[in-house]
């Protein structure tokens, strides 16, 4: 049986490709690392044109390290301008895409494959280059001028240039992608055309700038309703941003992030409503989340004894829902320690006692969890009781 966290990233990886991931780095990390110790990094469109603060079509010129600008997608770089990326500097042995283009799936030879490696295409050859530039340069917006070398970095999410970049040869183009994990990346054809790029880039960057115009309205009831439609944005880092925001919105966003965690519609993204309505309220959260506590229980009470072994495993669709009620219950209690709300202790004792009483809930491979955090909530408002 996977585990249920792990599998939950898994699919919000392969619904929203490689970035997808729902939670802060810091419990990205760990969460990825004893299943995903392997991952390498591979190019992400939606992500690099969010991270990047500037993204040009550019051609390569008879310096390795120098790139002319084309056309400027975002940032304020302008045709004709020269920028110096170092870290794209291909190895001396560096070889054309042309030379090992011919597979859908190239494989590396033993040892470093070519594959691996940026490769040394013809000067006027394209890319497009999805990069961030250190806050600390200053930079006159009209000003044509070759950047220092230390001011470009990658736009990718591991800060990997490999996989900030986009190769074109010929009308083809070009990613670092690990086709197996473990596995190196490799440097593979993309199945996409270059206008359908600038299209999707062009569409990452509107939802930015909409919720950049969004975070500048001072009234927080009508900030969370304007952040709303952005919860289900087919971006998922604007969707991310727009679940950050409304946790902070305060106690104005309340009603609106109800309205959703009572809405079908945003079923899926029951747990991360949760987890804002919680964030939103503070302790004035408590009293709401304890009652949809209870209503989980008794789901559990009614369900649970119903499930057999490796009920987890039997439905892994993104909307599969005993597992959306799973994370929902989770991010509940979790939300409960963050209220200190003192009045949920005996329901998340019966909670957790009942969740021990079924093998088929408390099962070590993963689900076993819930009663962990139970077990922490209890703890800490134990504590808060005594204090």
């Amino acid at each position: 049986m996977s585990r249920p966290l792990e599998s939950r990233i898994s699919l919000r990886f392969s619904h929203f490709t490689f970035r997808s991931v729902c939670f802060s780095l810091a419990a990205l990390v760990a969460l990825l690392i004893p299943a995903f110790g392997g991952f390498r990094p591979s190019f992400g469109l939606d992500d690099c044109s969010w991270n990047a603060t500037h993204i040009v079509l550019a051609e390569i010129t008879s310096r390795d390290d120098d790139f002319k600008v084309i056309e400027s997608w975002k940032g304020n770089l302008n045709a004709g301008d020269h920028i110096s990326v170092p870290l794209l500097e291909p190895a001396p042995d560096a070889i054309p895409i042309a030379l090992y283009s011919g597979q859908r799936r190239p494989y590396a030879p033993s040892g470093k494959g070519y594959m691996e490696d940026i490769p040394r295409q013809p000067v006027g050859s394209r890319v497009v280059l999805f990069l961030r530039q250190d806050s600390d340069v200053e930079q006159s917006p009209n000003a044509a001028a070759t950047t220092g070398m230390s001011e470009w970095q990658p736009a990718d999410f591991f800060h990997e240039i490999r996989s900030s970049v986009i190769w074109v040869d010929d009308s083809r183009l070009y990613i670092f992608t690990q086709w197996m994990n473990p596995g190196p990346s490799l440097l593979s054809n993309w199945d996409k055309s270059l206008a359908n790029v600038h299209a999707r880039v062009m569409e990452v960057i509107q939802n930015q700038e909409a919720l950049t115009e969004i975070m500048r309205v001072k009234d927080m009831s009508e900030r969370a309703e304007r952040l709303k439609p952005y919860i289900h944005s087919n971006t998922f880092s604007a969707k991310e941003f727009a679940l950050e925001q409304l946790g902070k919105c305060g106690p104005a966003a309340l009603v609106t992030i109800r309205k959703m965690l009572d809405d079908p519609e945003y079923a899926l993204e029951g747990d991360e409503l949760i987890k804002a309505y919680s964030e939103a309220g503070g302790e004035s959260a408590g009293e709401e989340l304890s009652t949809r506590l209870q209503k989980e229980l008794s789901f559990w009470q009614t369900t649970g004894p119903q499930l057999q072994d490796g009920w987890w495993d039997q439905d892994a669709k993104p909307d599969a829902p005993l597992r959306l009620r799973y994370g929902q219950t989770i991010q509940l209690i979790r939300g409960l320690q963050h209220a200190h709300y003192t009045p949920a202790l005996t329901t998340a004792i019966d909670l957790r006692d009942f969740w021990k009483s079924l093998p088929q809930l408390n099962d070590p491979s993963g689900l076993d969890g819930l009663a962990r955090e139970c077990d922490s909530l209890i703890s800490h408002l134990s504590q808060k009781q005594r204090d």
